[in-house]
């Protein structure tokens, strides 16, 4: 009888603690499928036919005829960094079919160059006209105030193009993706005018000093330039869902401008006293406009530039980027998907 008893004990006792271990196998298992559950592609982590809202912000960089030609020799020097510049924007996003969106953004900003950034290069170079050289003695800077709307595509190739159900790539949380649209800007460039007697420094808008006789009375001169100008965006980026509705990223965008004066500067040198006759009852602002239109005697004291002497490349447009962060939230959010 004591032995009948002791084995349904043991019989007992083993089966409690296969099922303990089994219970406890199982809690692990899910444990650790929670803990890895950001890496295992979900169907609700595919961009279904919604809305999202969008916040941007990154620094942003300008690539026109003031600052380098050397993308290097831009980002490879103190006075950049130490003069960062940045822009941010806000963004509502349609998802029509996975992998295929559209975006509708505002954005604003400061785009900033200067010609010092050439300094490095241009004690290296051998000749005097090369380029670094000339930029460095011209010693313009601009910092240029913008406002963008854009109208851009998104497109994510590996839900686009991938299987939405049982593709993996398709419901990863990472996705990259493609910009590419149209839009439109407002810019005001405005250029540092130093008091050297004083050690100051101030900005001042340059389009109304009008630095290359833009409307001079006198045939070929330029004509004023608008501060509104159309741009072609593009650019590359991808992201990662954190969550059912939020995403985060990063993304580059290049802006391809139909203006040249982004800086202010496009055509030529002109005589220093067309701005005295232009400006003859606003003798301060003749003063201005000849310190904004030629600064080389600051670095070559006594230097002054030949009238009709190029002051900017005329037959290329102006460029800027930006390097941004890229959040989104999926205003509605379906239990199964729509198709």
């Amino acid at each position: 009888m004591q032995n009948l008893l002791r084995k349904a004990l043991n019989i007992g006792l083993l089966a409690s603690f296969s099922m303990f271990s089994a219970t406890q196998a199982e809690a692990q298992t899910e444990k650790q499928k929670k803990r890895h559950a950001w890496l295992q592609p979900d169907i609700k982590y595919l961009d279904q036919r919604s809305f999202s809202l969008g916040v941007t912000y990154g620094m942003s960089d300008l690539w026109a005829d003031v600052g380098t030609k050397s993308a290097v020799d831009h980002y490879l020097n103190g006075d950049y960094w130490s003069n960062l510049k940045g822009m941010g924007g806000i963004y509502v996003k349609y998802t029509h079919v996975p992998g295929l969106a559209l975006r509708l953004g505002v954005s604003n900003g400061t785009l900033y160059a200067n010609d010092k950034w050439n300094q490095n290069a241009s004690q290296q170079s051998k000749n005097v006209t090369d380029d670094p050289v000339q930029r460095y003695l011209r010693n313009l800077d601009v910092k240029t105030n913008i406002w963008e709307s854009t109208l851009m595509f998104e497109i994510s190739p590996f839900q686009l193009f991938g299987n939405w159900e049982f593709g993996r790539r398709a419901k990863a949380r990472f996705q990259p993706y493609l910009l590419a649209g149209f839009g439109g800007i407002y810019f005001n460039p405005r250029g540092s005018l130093i008091d050297f007697e004083n050690d100051t420094k101030r900005w001042v808008d340059l389009r109304p000093l009008a630095t290359e006789g833009q409307n001079f009375d006198k045939a070929g001169y330029p004509e004023a330039y608008s501060r509104y100008s159309l741009i072609v965006p593009a650019g590359i980026g991808f992201r990662v869902d954190v969550g059912r509705g939020l995403s985060i990223g990063m993304e580059y965008v290049m802006r391809y401008t139909f203006t040249d004066y982004l800086d202010d500067v496009s055509g030529q040198y002109i005589d220093p006293l067309r701005f005295d006759i232009a400006y003859l009852n606003e003798g301060y602002k003749a003063y201005e406009a000849k310190r904004m239109a030629d600064r080389t005697g600051e670095i070559t004291p006594g230097k002054q530039r030949t009238p009709g002497e190029y002051r900017g490349d005329p037959t290329t447009k102006d460029l800027y980027s930006t390097i941004s962060v890229n959040f989104y939230w999926k205003l509605f959010k379906r239990d199964r998907p729509w198709w």
